[in-house]
């Protein structure tokens, strides 16, 4: 690593730790059933995640909850599918000042919604979709594992590497069942 990127890193890893210790929420253990308000954190890079982010979405709006979305854009050009829609956001680095302080209110109203679950869908490479998710007020996190963001995640999910997108919703979806939520901690 050349020295300009381990100096970004620790610059991005202290104003992370500064605004994580800020954030107060209500952590509690929430089963899949018991949700009523998701929030989905995902790569909106690729058409495909968004399609089937999407579909995921229209499950489980069918099953009565209420979900919001936040799409990472990579590209400069942002692709003609990621226009904001009612439920679908979508962000990139633009979105953030220099310190990391958001310039997009849709991150922002995100950010402090005090959502059932939040489920991270995005991988490990995508700083700004962690910082969202780490400071995310929701009241219980799920993520997959990763050294460097174990601790902003409730629940963390152990993949590999080669593991789709498709794969880890359906992992998500069977581990959140599967929690007993008469539990609240601190």
């Amino acid at each position: 690593m050349s020295a300009i990127k381990k100096i970004k890193e620790k610059y991005r890893k202290f104003f992370f730790r500064r605004e994580l210790k800020k954030i107060t929420r209500h952590k509690k253990v929430i089963n899949y059933f018991d949700a009523k308000n998701i929030g989905i954190i995902y790569d909106a890079s690729i058409e495909e995640n968004y399609l089937l982010i999407t579909s995921f979405t229209k499950e489980l709006q069918q099953e009565g909850k209420k979900v919001n979305t936040l799409g990472y854009i990579r590209q400069k050009k942002k692709p003609e599918y990621s226009f904001p829609k009612l439920i679908f956001g979508f962000f990139s680095s633009e979105d953030f000042k220099w310190n990391y302080k958001y310039k997009s209110n849709y991150v922002k109203e995100f950010v402090e919604s005090e959502f059932d679950i939040l489920i991270d869908f995005s991988p490990d490479d995508i700083f700004l979709a962690k910082y969202v998710a780490g400071l995310s007020k929701a009241c219980y996190k799920v993520g997959t594992y990763s050294e460097d963001y174990y601790n902003i995640y409730d629940l963390l999910i152990e993949v590999s590497k080669s593991c789709t997108l498709e794969e880890l919703m359906e992992h998500s979806v069977h581990y959140l069942k599967t929690i007993n939520s008469q539990k609240t901690y601190a």
